[in-house]
């Protein structure tokens, strides 16, 4: 027999409290004065009979049961066959994780996990059970644990070496913690397969450059299990020199100037410890011919840049912005699409003339121009012509005369289809077409002038249309003031959302949806008679904004990372037999109801094609792979993760024997017969005391 807590014990020494029990003889503390004693000299009593022991059988229950409870405390068990033999010590369950990430492209990393692998595999004993996986955005096995275990064990590392040296490093990511946390899984596996009732332990040899851009987010709330060791060999070069090159996103224009800058935004971030600071960013075609002057750009160590660059002006479909001056290439090169010229089709009903400059229609011309990105073109409609609607529906249309009629259904059924309507309130007569297009039978209008001007108060700049201006350095619209306005009465249009109001409390900018397109009825206009808005460099880009708000297509984009699913454009028209071309030539067949491609494992520019043509798009490496400094061990030590370097027989024993034991106590529960004991020898106790007091009674009540 064997027990799990010894020290529990040392409660045996509690037995031999009955006995000191059993021995106190409680003598009178009280005393009584006398007074033909006070003069005599004290002395102390003299004892007449030695302290014997009572009721032995009583004692010995008491003290049985102290020592039952005390045993039951220490949780002992019967090992039995149970004991963990040398023999037993190195048979593990063990998972070599390889890094493939694309950080491993780096000088020879490659060759020195191969060699690692090789290395870690010729210490494992044959009674050894363990597999060879390969990570980087996901686990995948090059030798899984049923097909060694199949094989001879002299075979073992030649059949590993040899699959490894048909294995390259992915582009893709680094994601450490969901490998670790599945290969912990695949571990449990081998010994659901076994037949033998007791866990051995579990190891995982991580083989990586360990770099501090991997990701460990899939174990930040992951308990790591207590029989679970990972043992990290790193891998190092002797330059730690590495930069890296990234593509950011446009940010939303705050100006006109920042909404008409085509220059693109990008990032070179410097490894700390770099030996290199000054890079030089270079325009090149896919064949590696230069264009454009380079930019130099200084980058400290452990810093990074933030460059704005011009586009080039090569007519080339596809070019690439590449970082020289790095040691290692991998992560230098950006693969731009020059974004196709968007055609802005906008139609205006009015009756001003375009060059009157106290119309609204000049103003209109003005804020919607043609740039390197889009080729606009304002169309006037008069009010009363047979059709607004041509057969390519224009992005937006203003109404600011009142429409007639039929235009006015017309209009509403533009909406209903997803169309974009600004239309602006410039009198009482514009009260029935109103009513019209928001089905009301009646809207009122009245035209209001404000003693001196009125300003815009309240702003909902969710609102596309103020969105662009949300920030508390472009928010002031005190600076624009309104000479004129009209009210409409708010209690007859419910379905209204109103997303600004003057001063006054009137509504200004009024919206509602209507079927899968939008509304917007401003209470006043832009003219130089109604207010300053239009000569406020905020009008053109609140018009901008707004355009692009509505017909942006927000599931497309030209740039994705390495393994990320791509979701073709809305309205895309594939053949019969779709296909997608990867830079290298390979083809991804796809099906003609497609809506999103996978399969995208490298860098470069993909093309889907269409009956049109081809649909372009670039694949980019996962910047975090750049940040190739080492990652300290403190990082996974706080993650919780219990790290180990060599292995240690004498200790490997004692813990395979602990795991042991507590699984062996767990079934046997002998701790529970012993409190059950403890308590039956208490009952029986209390019973005797009892029944062996009730003679010392009886002589009591008889006295």
């Amino acid at each position: 027999m064997s027990v799990l807590a010894p020290l529990y014990l040392l409660g045996l020494a509690a037995i031999s409290l009955p006995l000191l029990f059993h021995l106190i003889r409680r003598t009178p503390r009280g005393e009584m004065l006398f007074s033909s004693l006070m003069f005599l000299q004290p002395s102390p009593p003299r004892l007449t009979k030695r302290s014997r022991l009572e009721n032995l059988l009583l004692l010995l229950l008491r003290g049985l049961a102290l020592a039952l409870l005390a045993l039951a405390f220490a949780r002992p068990l019967f090992r039995q066959a149970a004991l963990v033999t040398p023999e037993d010590v190195g048979r593990q369950r063990v998972a070599v994780l390889v890094d493939t990430s694309a950080s491993m492209r780096r000088g020879d990393l490659w060759q020195q996990a191969v060699k690692a692998v090789d290395k870690t595999l010729s210490e494992y004993r044959p009674q050894d059970r363990f597999a060879v996986y390969a990570f980087d955005e996901t686990l995948r096995p090059i030798a899984s644990y049923q097909d060694l275990a199949g094989l001879d064990p002299a075979r073992r590392r030649t059949a590993v070496a040899g699959i490894l040296k048909q294995t390259d490093p992915t582009w893709a990511g680094t994601h450490l913690g969901q490998a670790m946390a599945d290969a912990l899984a695949s571990l449990e596996d081998m010994r659901d397969s076994d037949s033998e009732d007791v866990a051995t332990p579990r190891r995982i040899v991580l083989i990586s450059d360990l770099q501090a851009g991997c990701r460990l987010d899939a174990i930040s709330g992951y308990e790591w299990p207590e029989d679970a060791a990972l043992e990290v060999i790193p891998l190092t070069l002797d330059d730690p020199t590495n930069a890296g090159l990234q593509l950011l996103g446009q940010q939303t224009a705050q100006t006109v100037e920042d909404a008409r800058d085509q220059r693109l935004r990008v990032r070179v971030t410097n490894t700390a410890g770099s030996n290199v600071e000054n890079f030089r960013l270079q325009w090149q075609t896919p064949a590696g011919q230069s264009l454009e002057s380079p930019i130099d750009v200084h980058a400290p160590s452990g810093e990074s840049r933030v460059v704005r660059v011009p586009p080039p002006k090569s007519t080339v479909s596809s070019v690439q912005l590449v970082l020289a001056g790095d040691s290692f290439d991998f992560d230098n090169t950006i693969h731009y699409l020059p974004p196709a010229r968007e055609a802005l089709h906008v139609v205006c009903i009015g009756s001003d003339d375009p060059d009157d400059t106290d119309g609204m229609a000049y103003y209109l011309n003005r804020a919607i121009q043609s740039d390197a990105s889009r080729s606009a073109e304002v169309v006037h409609v008069a009010p009363g012509a047979q059709a607004v609607i041509e057969s390519e529906p224009p992005q937006l249309v203003v109404a600011t005369s009142p429409p007639s009629d039929s235009q006015a259904v017309e209009l509403r059924q533009f909406v209903e289809r997803g169309g974009l309507l600004l239309y602006v309130v410039t009198g009482e007569e514009d009260a029935a077409p109103l009513a019209t297009m928001l089905e009301q039978s009646k809207v009122e209008v009245t035209n209001v002038e404000p003693n001196d001007y009125a300003m815009l108060g309240e702003i909902e700049f969710d609102h596309p249309l103020f969105s662009a201006m949300a920030g508390p350095q472009f928010n002031n619209f005190a600076q624009i003031l309104f000479w004129k306005y009209r009210r409409l009465n708010e209690a007859s249009l419910p379905d209204l959302n109103t997303i600004a109001r003057f001063d006054s409390g009137d509504p200004a900018i009024l919206q509602r949806y209507i079927g899968t397109g939008e509304l917007l009825v401003m209470t006043a206009g832009w003219s130089p008679g109604d207010s300053q808005l239009a000569r406020s460099w905020k009008f053109p880009l609140m018009l901008a904004s707004l355009i692009a708000s509505h017909h942006r297509d927000s599931t497309f984009r030209p740039s994705y990372q390495v393994n990320q699913r791509v979701p073709l454009p809305h309205g895309i028209d594939l053949p019969d037999s779709p296909v997608v071309t990867k830079p290298g030539g390979e083809e991804i067949h796809l099906t003609s109801d497609a809506t999103a491609v996978d399969g995208f494992d490298a860098p470069g520019v993909y093309r889907v094609a269409t009956r049109s043509g081809s649909t372009e798009f670039a694949v980019h490496l996962d910047p975090t792979e750049s940040n190739t400094a080492p990652l300290p061990k403190e990082v996974l030590e706080q993650a919780g993760i219990q790290l180990s370097t060599e292995f240690d027989v004498a200790a490997e024993q004692a813990k395979m024997q602990q795991m042991r034991d507590v699984e062996l106590e767990g079934r046997q529960k002998v701790w529970k017969w012993l409190v059950a004991l403890a308590i039956v020898i208490l009952i029986t106790e209390t019973l005797l005391a009892g029944w062996l007091s009730r003679p010392a009674e009886q002589a009591l009540a008889a006295a």
